[in-house]
């Protein structure tokens, strides 16, 4: 009999750092088809290691902050040594090659997270079809296994779509690639037959859900996304070259997946998305910051969430904080409220892999009274004053005759070199980024304390939240509207994440010269990507947000333009430590696709690579 490949028992839940081919079917261990599936179990601990899978370093580990935001305009690594950290460059420059350790590992660990899925699917269904439990975790591999094609359809476009348990590596050569809409309808199939089955939590009752599982509204909320994603008019126009982005939304295939009555991909999405907002009990957590403290893990907000436990020993937490922290970051050395010091690492220092740029703090303080550069002149939004609670926690202080931004819920203590916000953590001096002055910025959505040095905070990765899912469901009622929101569906979805920012609501009615009036449908649109931007910001959906709406090229050639520009005018000597300032980098169309790891098409001669040849 065949060993079964990637059987893990539960509690020992892969999380494998190191790059692997999908395929690389060395037995982890000697169980067998015949010796090991013998209960409902036994399922059970497979369906963990299939969980287990979203914190690979390939998946939400560290890879989807990495594509998802330092690919993207709003975020950076700064790499003063970028010589060990080339794959980073590559991955913000768009010099990506096809050995990149990162790209790797975000396709080998999405395919492993698959085979760990089809493991559940395919045997649950012959072994155990009557029994309601394996059948609950045959739809919880479903959902699985359609969040791990989409991300990979998203990134590479059409991939081999492996429904099987491959035996061997002769059967590596069998999975040709398919179809970015073929990969599209098996991710909606997925989902579909998952919430059909009437089996995951919430289906029909309103059961608790176990801490880190899918329910039926999840599945829902997945699907909607997924809709709003699919390829269409805009993409093709913006990428007319790569059939990755061809019109995918009035296929004859792709409108069968529409449920009854929904005639285009918005409509189908405000069906799934619709059923969330109005079934599925979830409301936005009282305050930004609030939302990211472990404390409050699994809140009102949370659909689902990637699983971490800190202060338990190295290698078992999460490594966000490390990672998001500056190379210069120094309040390690602070005692945080409960009066503990984290421990040193790098010399106090911390990754610096995902930094805010320039552009975006800037955009970021747009709507602020007390902004932007903290120069403590209030100013008006519609006669009003405004403070934006992703930055400043809708605090203030007076120093002086001025008044200052403040945060009463920072973990450290504020001062004049480190005042914490949630969305920047702290500021700090370091002379390479240009844009007017030397004071930068780090993201502080991540700063839940180590005792050890690396990957055990107790941070867990948003996948989906109830933000995502009110923004998602405001851009498809926008073109369902042809642009013009009325005012009640702007209340309803876009204004609820606003007010809880502290900022002002959007409206269709007033002066059309102001900001927060959406007179045109352009201005409609854009205002919800920028809200996107500001409130999903280093969470991994910047550059799939980008891609979709055809804004790729134009956004990123921009930004790159701004970043020559103002390291070329820099004269610091630092400054010379970073690779942007000798070269204006350029992208194309075809740059809206990872290439195809290396290591896969030597594996398999019939999988092609994205990019052409130049």
């Amino acid at each position: 009999m065949k060993k079964i490949k990637y059987i893990i028992v539960a509690l020992t839940a892969l999380a494998v750092s190191t790059g692997c081919n999908y395929l690389d079917l060395e037995p982890e261990t000697t169980l067998t088809e015949d010796n090991f599936y013998k209960t409902p179990s036994d399922f059970y601990s497979a369906l963990i290691a299939a969980y287990s899978s979203l914190v690979d370093d390939g998946i939400y580990g560290s890879s989807m902050y990495l594509f998802g935001d330092a690919r993207s305009d709003v975020a950076t690594p700064i790499q003063p040594n970028f010589y060990a950290n080339n794959f980073r460059r590559e991955i913000e420059t768009f010099t990506m090659s096809s050995i990149n350790s990162a790209n790797q590992n975000y396709w080998s660990h999405h395919y492993r997270g698959i085979i760990r899925a089809n493991i559940i699917i395919t045997r649950g269904s012959e072994l155990f079809p009557d029994d309601k439990l394996v059948q609950q975790y045959v739809a919880e591999a479903k959902v699985l296994r359609a969040l791990f094609y989409f991300n990979l359809v998203r990134a590479y476009g059409g991939v081999p779509i492996v429904l099987d348990v491959p035996a061997g590596y002769t059967d590596a050569r069998t999975h040709v690639r398919a179809s970015a809409e073929s990969v599209y309808i098996r991710i909606i199939t997925d989902l579909k037959e998952a919430i059909a089955a009437g089996c995951l939590y919430r289906s029909a009752t309103n059961s608790k859900v176990p801490t880190g599982r899918v329910d039926v509204y999840v599945a829902k909320a997945l699907l909607g996304k997924v809709f709003v994603s699919l390829p269409d008019e805009t993409t093709a126009a913006a990428y007319p070259d790569v059939p990755a982005w061809r019109d995918l939304g009035n296929s004859p295939q792709m409108l069968l997946m529409y449920p009854a009555g929904a005639a285009t991909k918005w409509e189908a999405a405000k069906y799934s998305l619709d059923d969330v907002v109005s079934n599925g009990g979830y409301d936005l957590f009282p305050s930004f910051s609030g939302l990211f403290k472990p404390e409050n893990k699994h809140s009102c907000e949370s659909l689902w969430e990637a699983e971490y436990l800190g202060s338990q020993t190295e290698d078992v937490g999460s490594n966000f904080y490390t990672n998001f922290c500056p190379n210069a970051y120094a309040p390690r050395n602070y005692p945080n409220a409960n009066g503990y010091t984290p421990a040193a690492i790098a010399a106090n220092t911390g990754g610096g892999n995902c930094m805010p740029t320039g552009f975006f703090m800037e955009f970021a303080q747009k709507w602020d009274s007390m902004y932007p550069n903290y120069t403590y002149q209030v100013r008006l939004f519609d006669g009003q004053v405004y403070s934006d609670r992703r930055i400043s926690d809708g605090a203030t202080r007076v120093s002086g005759t001025s008044i200052l931004p403040a945060n009463p819920n920072r973990d450290y203590p504020q001062s004049t070199a480190y005042p914490y916000d949630p969305y920047t953590g702290t500021t700090y001096t370091i002379t390479v980024k240009g844009f007017g002055d030397d004071t930068k910025w780090m993201c502080g959505k991540y700063m839940s304390p180590s005792e050890f040095k690396n990957k055990d905070s107790d941070d867990n990765w948003y996948i989906l939240r109830y933000a995502d899912v009110l923004l998602l469901l405001a851009e498809a009622e926008a073109h369902i509207h042809a642009g013009m929101l009325p005012q009640e569906i702007l209340d309803a979805t876009i204004n609820r994440v606003r007010v809880r920012a502290g900022i002002i609501p959007y409206s269709i009615s007033g002066n059309a010269g102001d900001d927060w009036v959406l007179s045109t449908p352009d201005k409609t649109y854009q205002a919800i990507m920028d809200e996107r931007m500001l409130e999903l910001a280093f969470e991994g959906h910047r550059w799939f947000d980008l891609t979709r709406s055809g804004q790729a090229v134009t956004v990123m050639n921009k930004h790159f333009t701004d970043f020559y520009n103002a390291y070329t005018s820099n004269s610091a000597t630092t400054v010379n430590q970073y690779y942007m300032k000798d070269h204006r980098y350029e992208i194309d169309q075809y740059c809206t696709l990872f290439p195809i790891p290396t290591q896969e098409i030597l594996t398999n001669v019939q999988l092609e690579q994205n990019y052409r040849a130049r």
